[in-house]
């Protein structure tokens, strides 16, 4: 959905405060410490803008309309509002643009998402609404989302696996405006690591995906239960400063199914982007 369906990813940005101590060295009289907590930002803001060889969603090559594929260009804003330490509301948007042969096609995608952290376990519940606008076809979907997490720290890399469900609330497909049938579902399951190559600077991101697929994607056949596709890629963020990261990426998908008819069984893409946070 990304759309004529969608990402979500897990959304989790946290705020850490840092806390310089000053002391006094009085001789006659006894000073009293003075701590000073710089304030936490109540709020995260991001901006990115970015391009992929080929529009990549649950596996399907969305934009083949011959040959290989269409790319893709996109820009995705979101505003986080930091409700406490461990609470977090998303909300954001994402515009994306065909290329190439696909240059007609325009997908705007709204969502919602709420996050909530124990430690390095992160739960997410959230809201999807995508819109393919009509001189590409129109369709919408309504789509809900919940997905759980956890970071785990080994010290040379951090390792996340990750689930997130989809459920498919309509229109549906059969009234010529839906993208999916309703109460259709699909769940991804991941596992996201992060390698630092220069600390705080430049890191190894690879992943490693797995989609099960309930009557949400199509094959020749029709709707389908049972494994979508099988997903790696690796991308390579690099932090320029506080405000901008630069990354790249490749990725491969194996499909078990010609979903949609237009995805081949293997195929491989990638892309890059820039990003700006506030």
């Amino acid at each position: 959905m990304k759309l004529n369906k969608s990402i979500v990813a897990l959304t989790s940005l946290v705020a850490f405060a840092a806390t310089p101590l000053f002391a006094g060295t009085g001789k006659t009289f006894k000073e009293t410490v003075v701590v000073q907590e710089e304030a936490k930002s109540w709020y995260n803001a991001a901006l990115s803008t970015g391009y992929d060889s080929l529009y990549m969603f649950r596996g399907w090559n969305v934009l083949r309309t011959g040959g290989y594929g269409n790319s893709l260009y996109w820009t995705d804003a979101s505003f986080t509002w930091n409700i406490t330490d461990n609470d977090f509301l998303t909300v954001g948007g994402w515009m994306a643009f065909g290329l190439s042969n696909a240059a007609g096609y325009r997908e705007f995608d709204a969502r919602v998402q709420y996050t909530h952290t124990i430690g390095d376990l992160s739960l997410g519940l959230g809201y999807i609404f995508y819109y393919q606008f009509p001189n590409s076809g129109q369709l919408f979907a309504n789509e809900l989302n919940a997905s759980v997490a956890y970071a785990f720290d080994l010290g040379f890399m951090t390792l996340t696996p990750s689930t997130t469900y989809y459920f498919e609330l309509g229109p549906d497909i059969d009234a010529g405006t839906g993208a999916a049938e309703i109460a259709s579902s699909y769940l991804d399951i991941r596992v996201t690591g992060s390698i630092p190559v220069i600390k705080d600077v430049l890191s190894v991101d690879p992943y490693a995906a797995f989609g099960l697929n309930f009557g949400y994607n199509y094959d020749e056949n029709g709707a389908f239960n049972g494994a979508n596709n099988l997903e790696f890629g690796v991308a390579l963020p690099w932090k320029v400063n506080d405000t901008i990261t630069l990354s790249g990426y490749v990725a491969y998908s194996y499909a078990f199914e010609n979903l949609w008819g237009t995805t081949q069984p293997n195929t491989f893409w990638g892309g890059g982007k820039v990003a700006f946070a506030f």
